[in-house]
């Protein structure tokens, strides 16, 4: 068979309108997409921040097993009426006199201490206060002298809120030292805290290491009445630490039994 020599053509497809509604439809459906994608970015960002916050450091806690509490040659050792020295004629190796006003030539603190004293000192000069040091370190057998004159003198009762019986007295140790005012104010005396001097202390000790030992309305924990005067070093880390949790005794600080009587 032959075919026509003309070819057939092919029909005319018909034209594709595209209306309003389509165009209507179709960005509905770009702007759905956009909406979920970007709330997919924004749970990725908000997943990714609370995994950052549950992967952070903790906060460093404050090392309280640093230095002994038991050794004399600590400076965070705690002596009080419930925790003799051992030995209890124990005596400092480094004993020296601070650069700085002090009542006799005889005043002397451990090595650490008088560093600290020294910057203390100077620090308070800086700003007017002068600072001195009244009683330092003691022997053990200066402390029974003194601890058996305020016996005779007082009582016993009586004694044993203002003195230490000798092996007990932090003064041995060579931490401690009584402060004073170069005029004699109120020396050895709870007016002390009055003093600018006093007040100049109870202010700024911390910074150098120093704590106020025996503070107010802490006698059924530390076993003595208020002394504004007696500072005893234990270093900045731990003097600061105490200020900032706002510890006023060692006994607390260190969850140690309260010592009111031997």
């Amino acid at each position: 068979m032959y075919l026509n020599s003309r070819l057939r053509q092919p029909s005319p497809r018909p034209r594709r309108i595209v209306t309003p509604k389509i165009i209507f439809i179709g960005l509905l459906l770009i702007l759905a997409t956009t909406v979920l994608a970007g709330g997919t970015f924004l749970v990725q960002r908000s997943s990714k921040k609370e995994g950052s916050a549950k992967t952070s450091t903790p906060t460093e806690q404050f090392n309280k097993k640093l230095h002994s509490l038991t050794d004399p040659t600590s400076p965070w050792v705690v002596v009080n009426k419930k925790r003799q020295l051992s030995p209890k004629n124990y005596a400092p190796t480094d004993l020296r006199t601070p650069s700085m006003s002090i009542g006799s030539a005889s005043q002397r603190v451990s090595g650490q201490t008088a560093v600290a004293l020294e910057a203390l000192a100077k620090a308070a000069a800086s700003e007017g206060v002068n600072l001195m040091i009244i009683s330092a370190y003691r022997s053990y057998e200066t402390q029974i002298n003194i601890y058996n004159s305020e016996v005779r003198g007082f009582g016993q009762a009586q004694a044993d809120r203002e003195s230490a019986r000798p092996g007990h007295s932090e003064h041995q140790t060579g931490w401690a030292a009584d402060i004073g005012t170069a005029s004699g104010k109120c020396e050895i005396k709870t007016c002390f805290a009055d003093t600018s001097e006093g007040q100049w202390l109870a202010a700024n000790a911390y910074k150098y290491g120093f704590v106020i030992r025996y503070p107010d309305g802490k006698e059924h924990i530390t076993g003595y009445m208020y002394e504004p005067w007696h500072i005893r070093f234990v270093g900045t880390e731990l003097s600061g630490e105490m200020y900032k949790t706002k510890t006023q005794t060692l006994e607390e600080f260190f969850g140690l039994p309260a010592a009111p009587g031997y």
